[in-house]
């Protein structure tokens, strides 16, 4: 009697854990993630030429140079204090413009 339970409990776990996967549920309806409507204006010529001229003026790094570990690559010297970044901060928080992730 003892055996008969525990077979009737696994047969019957087995046998929902089947048709959970059979019925392959869609609650997202197809709507994830989330696509933003957007179209570019730009030429695929005009994004390459905007590109090579971040790069020559140095705000962005080359392909080569985003892959390297920050410690490796050239860091810019910031000319604020620790405060002054502190106060930003504080700044930009009561202003509503921090995302509060993980709370």
């Amino acid at each position: 009697m003892r055996y008969t339970n525990r077979l009737a409990i696994v047969a019957t776990l087995a046998l929902s854990a089947a048709a959970a996967q059979a019925a392959g549920f869609d609650f997202t309806s197809g709507n994830y993630p989330p696509q933003p409507a957007s179209q570019s204006t730009l030429t695929r010529a005009e994004v390459k030429a905007q590109v090579r001229d971040a790069i020559a003026k140095k705000q962005m790094p080359s392909a080569g140079d985003a892959y390297l570990p920050l410690s490796m690559q050239q860091q810019q010297p910031s000319g604020l204090t620790r405060a002054q970044v502190r106060q930003e901060t504080m700044a930009a928080e009561k202003a509503g413009l921090l995302d509060n992730y993980g709370e």
